[in-house]
């Protein structure tokens, strides 16, 4: 089986691609331009260029990272007093063995692991001698644990539940060979140990080991006694040697230190933090383990690290659009796509971010690590973070979302909706002779409005849902500064998204209050990768109408429906638009033939760039489209329920044009092209490039 990944995912003419794969032998890679993926008989089918540039023979070792999350820190340590380590776990899953905490010499590898072993607590050495105390451990609930020992390696194991006040329960733990006394015993005063949280004990394929929560980790160069453990677990204990704080805001890759030397935790693969902790169960109200914790869980992934196999130097005279690295062993081939940016007068705004979100969706994890933001966790929890670098069969230029019972829902329909509807909008622009440019999410982030200089008209395609307060900012300018916008998407500009500040391929989300898959829990709503709260960026008062004219109101199952004029749509100010267009209905035309899927509408309550006129409408008939969750319950026919094509004339003097559909834009692409939706957008398209001159305009 052929897996690789390219990185980055958007590059520039003159920049470098690099291909990562994984047991690969005796395999071919040229790169291809792609104008257009859809096989279907109804388009114009595979339109592929290969490149003169970038072809090689390509061979992959076995190696790489493995997925799992976990913490990592090298402290110092006292051998003549013991040792005393705890903190408060909650498990998300205590099937099978799962390693809380990790206390090894880096020079001889001597090592203890505190571990949830068949539901209980224990001790494990480096060679598999095994203590396990009586005390159960269970699933999703917090529990006080640790151990203390003297500098002969004698010493407890200790742990109690939540709300319990009196101590928690300790078991007396015999000396073992190469336990954590010997480890104290064997080294210097002042020499460092590493310390680890949730990793597994294999020291070459380092993966995560626990899937839960962890919070207020303290360290003690001394024995505490039995009352000693209750204050500290009670939250009012002695001052520690070593100590965490799980609750402040800081880098997402470290969990600070309070107490001096300050060696924070390092993060590994990405866990996400939360704002749950053990709750206050002292007089005072106050958390015992500060405002928060990590969650760890064995199937995180912020890299996979496989091997570089091949670099692609893109030359400086490449055609912006899209590409992919053709890779052929034996009778299999898997496209792997990037994009070349480079920003014209009419350009295309790939949806990276979308595809991200969505990439592995029903993929095996076992063979396609790192989960879709639409699948949960292992341990069922939600998946926050996800990372552009591991392999994803679901970029591909002609994938489809693929479902399965367990992760996520089909609403009866194999859809384009990613790359391959990106490519629907590029090959009409292509085909309609206007040179286009392109420029990925990402660069829109980071470089804000300048990103779009050169830009008269932006061009979004079927599902760019995905965004950033960045990228919204850059919009917003766009729109101020006379830009025009064609928006052809539905459930467009919906998520809270963030970017990892300094590693731009991990990517966050926290959903609640919409339409989802899932939802985050209270606490954890706020996202560490940037101060935002997750969830809609409706609820955070960024409306998608106020960017592109309508918002997200439904989905459906049923037939795609073509769009029927308005009266508006006759005036003078607005026929021009539907010159060549024959009847009053049109859209049922092209690959995905009309509105559908999912379908956003005008909102007289919400804001809207400027002054909107609704010029078409579809609205369904059949019982299986329904509203969105946020607006309340509704099933068609309702009038609620509709893709409105409207178009919006800026305060700066530009239009925006809202097709309002993720199915629509496969009406683009039509032979022949005078399909009735692909004439309307091309009239709109003309008018914005001809620089619309500034009329009354009827409200819709």
């Amino acid at each position: 089986m052929i897996r690789a990944y390219v990185d980055p995912i958007e590059t520039t003419p003159g920049g470098t691609v690099t291909l990562h794969a994984r047991a690969l032998d005796g395999a071919r890679a040229v790169v291809q331009k792609w104008t257009h993926g859809d096989p279907h008989p109804a388009g114009p089918g595979e339109q592929v260029t290969q490149c003169s540039w970038g072809a090689a023979e390509i061979n992959a070792a076995d190696e790489g990272a493995w997925p799992g999350s976990y913490a990592t820190a090298r402290i110092q340590v006292e051998p003549d007093f013991g040792l005393t380590v705890c903190a408060w776990v909650y498990p998300t899953d205590a099937s099978g063995e799962s390693i809380l905490l990790s206390w090894v010499d880096p020079v001889t590898g001597c090592a203890a692991h505190l571990v949830i072993r068949d539901g209980t607590l224990a001790v494990r050495n480096r060679d598999g001698a095994t203590f396990s105390s009586e005390q159960r451990i269970r699933e999703r609930r917090w529990h006080f644990v640790g151990a203390c020992w003297q500098p002969d390696g004698a010493g407890v194991v200790f742990s109690s539940p939540w709300g319990r006040t009196g101590g928690p329960f300790a078991a007396p733990l015999d000396s073992m060979p190469g336990s954590w006394g010997q480890v104290i015993a064997a080294r210097q005063p002042g020499t460092p140990v590493d310390l680890d949280l949730a990793l597994g004990s294999d020291a070459i394929d380092q993966r995560g080991a626990f899937d839960g929560k962890v919070a207020g980790l303290s360290i003690f160069h001394w024995v505490l006694d039995i009352v000693q453990l209750m204050d500290a677990m009670n939250g009012h204990g002695p001052d520690p040697a070593h100590d965490w704080d799980f609750g402040v805001d800081g880098s997402p890759d470290e969990v600070p230190s309070r107490t001096v030397p300050r060696e924070g935790l390092d993060l590994h693969q990405a866990p996400s933090f939360s704002g749950q902790a053990p709750m206050p169960v002292d007089t005072a109200g106050h958390p015992l383990a500060g405002a928060g914790s990590v969650h760890f869980h064995r199937d995180d992934l912020a890299d996979c690290r496989w091997p570089i196999v091949h670099q692609v130097d893109v030359p400086t005279d490449a055609e912006p659009g899209f590409y992919c690295i053709r890779i052929t062993s034996g009778s299999e081939e898997l496209d792997v796509p990037f994009v070349v940016q480079r920003p014209a007068r009419v350009s295309l705004l790939a949806s990276t971010l979308t595809w991200q979100a969505y990439g592995n969706l029903g993929r095996d994890p076992h063979i396609w690590p790192g989960r879709s933001h639409y699948s949960l966790h292992g341990d069922g929890s939600p998946v926050i973070i996800t990372t552009s670098r591991r392999p994803c069969p679901t970029f591909g230029p002609q994938a489809r979302l693929e479902v399965d019972g367990g992760d996520g829902f089909a609403l009866g329909q194999v859809l384009a909706h990613l790359l391959t509807a990106d490519l629907y909008a590029w090959h009409w622009l292509v085909e309609e002779g206007r040179e286009p440019g392109v420029i990925g999410d990402r660069a829109l982030h980071r470089a804000g409005v300048s990103a779009l200089d050169g830009v008269d008209v932006l061009v979004l395609s079927a599902h760019p849902e995905y965004w950033t307060s960045a990228m919204l900012d850059a919009l917003a300018a766009f729109l101020d500064r006379g830009g025009s916008l064609i928006y052809f998407g539905g459930n467009g500009l919906y998520w809270v998204t963030s970017l990892h500040p300094s590693k731009p391929h991990l990517m966050e989300v926290r959903r609640w209050g919409g339409s989802q898959t899932c939802s985050v829990d209270p606490r954890d709503r706020r996202h560490q990768f940037e101060p935002v709260q997750g969830g809609l960026w409706a609820e955070q008062g960024r409306p998608p109408n106020a960017y592109v004219g309508v918002g997200f109101c439904g989905f459906g199952a049923g037939p795609s429906m073509t769009f029927t004029r308005t009266e508006a749509s006759h005036q003078p100010d607005w026929d021009w638009a539907f010159t060549g267009v024959v009847g009053e209905e049109f859209g049922a035309e092209g690959i995905n033939t009309g509105a559908g899927n999912e379908f956003d509408c005008w909102d007289a309550a919400l804001p809207t760039p400027g002054t909107t006129t609704i010029l078409a409408t579809s609205q369904p008939q059949t019982p299986d489209h329904f509203g969105v969750f946020e607006h309340g319950p509704a099933r068609a026919p309702d009038p609620r329920l509709r893709a409105d094509l409207a178009v919006t004339r800026t305060p700066a003097g530009g239009l925006v044009l809202a097709v309002s559909s993720i199915s629509a834009s496969g009406c683009l692409v039509v032979d022949p092209p005078e399909g009735g939706l692909r004439r309307v957008c091309s009239n709109i398209l003309d008018r914005m490039l001809a620089g619309e001159p500034s009329q009354p305009a009827t409200t819709g």
